[in-house]
């Protein structure tokens, strides 16, 4: 992908691209790059690839920065970019222009989309970018009336949390589910849809009390590492890290534990007897490895749309994508943080 940087010491957001249209005549479009793995992102014009006969180009209005992006960033992460790229696995916006292989109403121009997966953002331009050309299968129509803002931020977190609590973990009707990390956007989805989708009843652990009124409603809200009243069967730890034994004991004996995320720690400590003697059965969750039906998502969109589910969402100009990353890499983030181009 060709690339052009903006002048030296250009405040950020003030990149203009051209007039004519982006991947139609190798215009460039304003972009955030990774240029080293570690360093910083750079504001730069970079030029599309060419609109594919499955591909779709879509003009960004909101982009996610999200730890996945970081974590890409820093080259720790599988796979690892090629350099320079342009990170971003999802994002929201409307449709410029579709491929010739792709009927004509499934998405016409100006309609509003999510995109994710596809390699956006990994092995192909990602979504910190003004456009970006998409392979079909990774774009979605959003449900009219939903805000582009929270279509962009609600769908790997909601397929996360729907995938983890019952794609993985098969949460049945009548089942008490326990999560960690409860005020986290995945946390906090998985016990919205457990809620609806039948549990008896609910623990969430908060890393403090001060983060208790976050937890969504019905919860028993516990501090991290503490006992719940009664075992749970099904346990989603969104956290890891050295209390994930402590929460484990939680878990009834043939229950069911989905490990989801590590933002706590990568490390954790378990002690095999009382593993076996729990019979606890420990299943692990990569995303990068599963696909959410398409119906799933369908569905998981409406909930937003009808207001049945949510996310918090913290929103950030163009000019504070730097500010959105060190609110990231400090765990002070509040929700989903999504950039507004």
């Amino acid at each position: 992908m060709g690339e052009q940087l903006l002048t030296e010491g250009r405040e950020p957001g003030t990149a203009q691209p051209g007039t004519a249209q982006p991947g139609t005549a190798q215009e460039p479009v304003a972009a955030f790059q990774i240029h080293e793995f570690g360093g910083p992102p750079k504001e730069a014009l970079v030029l599309l690839p060419e609109v594919g006969s499955a591909d779709v180009l879509v003009k960004m209005t909101a982009t996610v920065v999200s730890h996945h992006d970081l974590m890409l960033a820093a080259g720790v992460f599988p796979p690892q970019p090629s350099l320079p790229y342009v990170p971003g696995l999802e994002g929201a916006g409307h449709v410029v222009q579709a491929g010739a292989d792709i009927d004509a109403g499934d998405f016409p121009p100006e309609c509003v989309v999510r995109v994710y997966g596809g390699g956006l953002g990994a092995t192909r331009p990602g979504t910190w970018s003004e456009y970006v050309v998409v392979p079909a299968r990774s774009v979605t129509r959003v449900p009219e009336g939903l805000d582009p803002l929270l279509a962009a931020a609600c769908g790997s977190v909601a397929a996360t949390a729907w995938a983890a609590v019952f794609q993985v973990g098969g949460l049945q009707a009548g089942e008490r589910l326990g999560v960690t990390g409860a005020t986290g956007a995945v946390g906090s989805l998985a016990l919205q849809l457990g809620a609806e989708n039948g549990a008896r009843s609910r623990v969430g652990w908060v890393r403090t009390a001060a983060r208790s009124s976050r937890v969504p409603a019905g919860v028993e809200v516990l501090e991290a590492g503490d006992a719940p009243t009664e075992p749970v069967d099904l346990l989603v730890d969104t956290v890891g890290g050295p209390l994930f034994e402590s929460h484990l004991e939680a878990v009834r004996p043939g229950g069911r534990a989905v490990l989801v995320g590590y933002t706590a720690g990568e490390r954790v400590c378990i002690l095999l007897p009382d593993l076996l003697v729990h019979d606890v059965t420990l299943q692990p969750l990569n995303m990068m490895r599963r696909r959410v039906p398409k119906e799933v998502e369908a569905s998981l969109l409406a909930g937003f749309a009808e207001g049945r589910l949510q996310v918090a969402i913290e929103r950030f100009d163009r000019g504070g994508m730097f500010a959105a990353i060190e609110r990231l890499r400090a765990g002070e983030a509040s929700g989903r943080l999504v950039l507004e181009w």
